[in-house]
């Protein structure tokens, strides 16, 4: 049997193709979400594009209690935005909800009404431990930044797409 096809406001390039990520060797990252596909999605070959099932679900326009005044819209990026919530910025070509008059953007993940865990099945990270383990990965975070800023100035910036893609890993630490 041929596996289910799709399309959606995701990816209206092309149909999707049902796909099944289970063989624990996923290394996709979902265009809506980020995090690592696992268990059902979907996946067009020819553009390389990933999506958790219940991502491609996601409703185009939400109420949200954090931000009341008006309903957000589920959005491509054209430009990189930072989540109201969690602080993590998104770059262009992933999405957020977002509320335009009023610049504000939250990540699908980071709505619990959204998020149930359900199509996320990787472990989250362990909180760090005590008062000094906090202080020294800021520090390291920081350092790592700092020396990215210099060889991005020492180089006289011919580096910075290298360096804009190790400020963005530096800042999932």
């Amino acid at each position: 049997m041929a596996p289910a096809t799709a399309s959606n406001f995701f990816h209206p390039q092309h149909s999707v193709v049902s796909y099944n990520y289970d063989d624990g060797s996923s290394t996709y990252n979902c265009a809506a979400c980020k995090r690592i596909v696992t268990g059902t999605g979907y996946r067009c070959d020819e553009c390389d594009f990933n999506i958790h099932e219940a991502c491609f679900s996601l409703p185009r326009s939400i109420s949200f209690d954090q931000h009341p005044e008006h309903k957000l819209t589920l959005t491509r990026l054209t430009a990189s935005r930072s989540c109201e919530v969690c602080k993590d910025t998104s770059h262009e070509g992933r999405y957020l909800y977002r509320c335009v008059p009023c610049s504000f953007h939250v990540h699908p993940r980071c709505i619990p009404a959204l998020d149930d865990g359900a199509q996320h099945q990787q472990p989250s990270p362990p909180p760090p431990q005590g008062w000094g383990q906090n202080v020294a990965h800021t520090a390291l975070k920081w350092g790592i930044k700092a020396s990215l800023y210099g060889a991005n100035v020492a180089t006289g910036g011919v580096l910075s797409p290298v360096v804009d893609v190790l400020q963005t890993a530096a800042d999932a630490l």
